[in-house]
Order: structure tokens, then sequence, then C-alpha cells
């Protein structure tokens, strides 16, 4: 009884270091599959640059090629003029380029993307014009958070300042404008600036008044006060839900009851 008590408790021993070991296999592979999605550097698109000094292509952005009208003329040439329309990024990060097809732009300054086309036509056609390229249509963001009447993504608008931005986002009664923090987001080294816009409106100071980045984050915090009002609201945002949901069942029984007979409905001047 004793030896095949061991050898049962033998089995259980090795049965659950066995379910240990496939715990800790499913753990790592897990792990491992975090880590490749984790951004190493910038923001986390695949473009990354600083577009208010040299503008760069990205996602939401149009683009559009200048060829000389005489080059088209050649019939073996004649097929680039579709370059000459405008036309989206693809979800892929691609353009259309006749007699090559889908081509990889993204992050392609305007030079750069010029000397790429140029260079995959060179492949397959022996005179190639000579081409510009023009991002007709960019579409650069930053967000607002916090005590602002505007949430979200916000249109970058060219040389916007810190100043624009605030009055872009708006903000509310509960702001704390003496504590207003500019984040520029960084997945090795992000930074946070901590600026006192109501000193700088009243004062005029603009030394705080810092060059705005696409992603950047305006993040307006709330007073004392408005940190109180804000709980409130979030303490008492069910009991209203709950009332709320009273009163459309009691005006949903009471059109029945109107429509069934069992009580008189009454005109209100």
């Amino acid at each position: 009884m004793t030896t095949h008590g061991n050898l049962l408790s033998c089995w259980l021993q090795r049965l659950l270091l066995l379910c240990l070991g496939c715990l800790v296999s499913c753990s790592s592979y897990e792990e491992k599959r975090i880590r490749e999605l984790l951004n190493e550097k910038g923001f986390g698109t695949r473009a990354q640059g600083d577009s208010t000094r040299e503008n760069f292509v990205q996602g939401l952005d149009w683009v559009q090629f200048l060829i000389d009208p005489i080059a088209l003329q050649n019939p073996v040439t004649a097929r680039l003029i579709e370059l000459t329309i405008k036309q989206p990024i693809a979800i892929d990060g691609t353009i259309f380029v006749p007699y090559v097809g889908p081509v990889y732009v993204l992050g392609q300054t305007e030079l750069e993307l010029a000397a790429l086309v140029q260079s995959h036509l060179r492949g397959v056609l022996t005179d190639v014009p000579e081409i510009q390229a023009r991002i007709i249509t960019s579409l650069r963001l930053f967000f607002a958070i916090g005590e602002v009447g505007r949430k979200g993504p916000i249109q970058l608008d060219p040389d916007m300042t810190f100043m624009h931005a605030m009055f872009k986002a708006n903000w509310t009664p509960l702001a704390n404008l003496g504590r207003v923090y500019l984040i520029r987001p960084d997945a090795e080294n992000p930074l946070v600036i901590d600026i006192n816009f109501r000193e700088m409106v009243t004062t005029g100071y603009t030394t705080a008044n810092i060059l705005m980045r696409e992603n950047d984050i305006v993040y307006v915090p709330p007073t004392f006060l408005g940190l109180i009002a804000r709980l409130l609201q979030r303490l008492l945002e069910p009991v209203g839900l709950a009332v709320r949901t009273m009163l459309g069942a009691a005006q949903i029984k009471s059109s029945y009851d109107v429509v069934t007979g069992e009580s008189d409905f009454y005109f209100r001047y």
C-alpha cells in the first residue's frame, strides 16, 4: 500500500511540474509577443520626424507629382500623367506609380519622394523626365485632454504655438490655468513641461509659448474645487442614470395606459 501511495505521489509531482512548465512556457511566449509589439522610440507611428521643420509623408496625406507637359507627350512615358493626379496614401503606406506598381513612401520628404519615384522608374524606362513631389493635403494633429472644451485630436496649424493651441482647444471654468502641462510623447525620453498659462495671457510673458509639434498633448488639470466638482459628478452619475431610467420606464407605462384606454389623455396648453 505504501509503495502504491509513493508511486501515485511521484506521478502527481511529475504532472504538477509538467503543468508549471506549460504555464511558464505560455507566459514567456505571451511576454515575447508583447515585447515585439512595444514601441522602442518615437511616438509609435511608422513615419517619424518633425513635420514643422520639413514635411514628410504620413498616413493621412495626399501626394501629387509635377512633370513637364512636354515630357508627357512622349508615347513611351504617356502614363506618367497619372502621377499628376493627387492620390491618397494607402493603408499599407504605398502609392501607385505607373509602370512600377505600389511603392512604399511613408516617412519620405518631398525631395526624397521625388528621388524614390524616379529611381523606380529608371528601372523600367530609359528616358525618365524630371519629377517634383508635393504633399498636397496633410493632416497634422495634437491632442487636448482634461478641462478643455474640445477633447481629443485637434488639427495642428502651421506655425502654431502653445497659446494658439490653448485658445483653439478652449478651456472650462474649472480649469487650472496656472499649471497646464505640455507633453511631448516619446518611447525613450518623454518631455513634460509645466506652463503657467494664466501668467502668459495676463502679463504677455511668452517665454513658455513653445512651438507646437504634431502628436503633442495639452493637459489642462482642474483646480482643487474643480477636482471636487468632478469627483461629485462621478459619484452622482450612476444615480442620475438610475433616475433617468426610472422616469423613462414611468413614461412608457403612462403611454401604454393611454393607448390601452386605462387612463385618460389630456392636452396641455
